[in-house]
């Protein structure tokens, strides 16, 4: 189990300490759920409206991270930040615990011709490696992981068990994939020929930036022509679907179940909602936030935040509503016909 003074995690978040800088801690937890060995903080979480200061008083917490604004309100050990939420992120660091790999590839693992793979590559049990695949230094590739021809991995990267890596797909260095995802699969591309489906053979690959997260279960889609392009610092959550010829923007974060159609272009910095959809062959600008569940079926030009989902009502009360909204073309024509008598 780590431990840690408050003195070693006031230096790590370069905080204010106010209290017992000898005070050990084992864990981090919620105020409301804390136990007397373990730290805690006081923010808004984002996406989040509850108030985690009502149980300031209450808490039985070691210590308390908090922004000098909530410091009247508490009188244990505190550690005083600009933001109380990211110190709690950079402190999760400190406890994350992981196995480590050993360097080397395991007995089991099959790989292809003219690799060039560095000597501190952990590959793992039941691994599928194909030819011409570069694989930078300190990467860690789980089990039963299948990298096509031709890929190109960087440094410190990590592969979760069971990620599907199609040929000819660029990764950056230090990006983690979670199980399940599948990078370079064919696009949804398609053409009618007298009623039948002909398919459109995908020729581009999928090229990722430095620091990307890709939660389980996602899929990118290789490009038809051109590249899918994922760029530096984007998170990507779990269950995402990623179409062909897509663009996602630096530092951009998606929540979970989100569908971006073909060819659209996401910008920089943006935030997506969870179960929001997009229209293909369309933009969004820079420093775009929209909300979760909602669909975007045309080009955002002008920064800020945009929802276009109907928040939860009662059934009965719903009911009412949509039936209201199917009588408004009806109600528009006798409108405009008693206008024009």
């Amino acid at each position: 189990m780590k431990k840690y003074t408050l003195a070693e995690i006031a230096e790590f978040l370069q905080a204010e300490l106010r209290g017992d800088a000898i005070c050990v801690v084992n864990g981090i937890a919620s105020l409301d759920k804390a136990k007397q060995n373990q730290i805690s903080f006081c923010a808004k979480i984002p996406g989040f409206a509850s108030d985690a200061g009502k149980y300031l008083s209450i808490t039985k917490a070691a210590a308390v991270i908090l922004s000098s604004k909530d410091a009247e309100r508490y009188s244990g050990n505190a550690l005083l930040v600009a933001d109380p939420y990211l110190s709690y992120a950079k402190l999760t660091n400190l406890f994350i615990e992981e196995s480590k790999s050993k360097p080397g590839i395991h007995e089991t693992a099959v790989v292809g011709q003219n690799c060039d793979i560095h000597s501190s590559v952990a590959i793992a049990a039941n691994c599928c490696v194909g030819n011409n695949v570069t694989i930078g230094e300190h990467s860690v590739i789980t089990a039963n992981c299948v990298i096509g021809d031709d890929v190109k991995i960087g440094n410190d990267c990590h592969l979760y068990p069971n990620v599907t890596i199609y040929h000819g797909v660029q990764i950056g260095n230090r990006v983690i994939i979670h199980s399940g995802a599948v990078l370079g699969a064919d696009g949804f591309g398609m053409a009618n020929d007298n009623g039948e489906w002909r398919k459109i053979y995908q020729l581009g690959a999928v090229r990722v930036g430095d620091d990307v997260e890709i939660g389980a279960n996602t899929c990118i889609d290789r490009g038809a022509l051109e590249d899918t392009v994922i760029g530096d610092g984007v998170k990507l959550d779990n269950q995402i679907q990623v179409g062909h010829n897509v663009k996602i923007g630096a530092h951009t974060i998606i929540a979970g179940c989100v569908a971006v159609a073909g060819s659209t272009s996401i910008g920089k910095y943006c935030m997506i909602g969870g179960g929001t959809s997009f229209n293909g062959h369309i933009n969004i600008v820079d420093r775009t936030i929209i909300t979760g569940a909602s669909v975007v079926g045309r080009s955002i030009t002008d920064p800020g935040v945009y929802s276009s989902a109907v928040t939860v009502q009662p059934h009965r009360k719903w009911m009412k509503t949509v039936s209201r909204l199917l009588q408004l073309n009806d109600m528009a024509g006798k409108l405009y016909k008693s206008k024009g008598k």
